[in-house]
């Protein structure tokens, strides 16, 4: 009897520890394995716990400082749902928001507010020899995604003072402003330019899981090489200069509602 009243307080004990351990987990002791997933990020200089934690240099897997990161973590991700609170701020530009994760493949944003380098959003999709310059800013009250698809969406984005940095030349483009929104998982966005750059832009996308499309149209105000050979990647050049944006890939829901 003895040995079990002893095997049980060792369990007991066992469990406290693991309790009180999970209570208190260090950010340096699970960060870098999250981080591990979080493909393109590096985080360095953890402090506090994985709950109330913070990182004092945050940065691309290019090596571009994005500066330091404080979040909120609910405890009970331990049951499957996740609550988060993030913050970000350095050079490169600032990060606010929300996100809960109730079920594996469902994630709800909230409250976001960013304004950042438009060179710290660059990835895998734009080419290298493309040097994006300026400001971006936007909102997003609420987005709601499945899959990585947005079910639900109100979107604001502006990129200030836009540029691009090409082989051919610099490449400025004025201001550029995004609105999105989905509803019922449609989505629906609009890209226009303020009127100041060297290009004229008027695009618009429709898209659902079934398919996408996009109509509009890309028309230099100037006459420039660098420009020529920036918007010929979206497609043939006219006779006069401009590149048409029409695309259409599976069952795509109507340009307008």
């Amino acid at each position: 009897m003895k040995w079990f009243r002893r095997i049980g307080l060792l369990v007991l004990l066992l469990v406290l520890a693991a309790g009180v351990f999970y209570w208190f987990l260090p950010a340096s002791v699970a960060v870098p394995f999250v981080t591990q997933r979080a493909r393109g990020l590096v985080l360095d200089d953890l402090s506090g716990t994985v709950w109330n934690g913070r990182a004092g240099r945050v940065s691309t897997r290019d090596g571009l400082d994005l500066g330091a990161v404080s979040w909120q973590l609910g405890r009970d991700v331990i049951l499957g749902r996740t609550h988060l609170d993030i913050h970000l701020d350095g050079h490169a530009g600032r990060f606010d928001g929300h996100m809960e994760r109730t079920q594996a493949d469902r994630v709800q944003w909230r409250d976001v507010a960013f304004r950042l380098d438009a060179a710290a959003l660059t990835g895998p999709g734009v080419p290298r020899e493309l040097v994006p310059v300026g400001v971006v800013e936007g909102t997003i009250p609420h987005a709601d995604l499945q899959g990585n698809w947005p079910l639900a969406l109100d979107a604001e984005v502006t990129w200030r003072a836009a540029a691009v940095k090409t082989p051919e030349g610099h490449v400025t483009l004025g201001g550029l402003d995004l609105k999105a929104h989905s509803d019922g998982g449609v989505l629906r966005a609009t890209l226009a330019d303020d009127g100041d750059g060297s290009l004229a832009v008027d695009a618009r996308v429709a898209g659902s899981p079934l398919g996408w499309r996009l109509d509009g149209a890309l028309v230099p105000r100037i006459r420039d090489t660098a420009l020529t050979h920036l918007i010929a990647r979206f497609g043939p050049v006219r006779p006069d200069g401009s590149v048409s944006l029409a695309r259409k890939v599976g069952l795509a829901p109507a340009a307008a509602p």
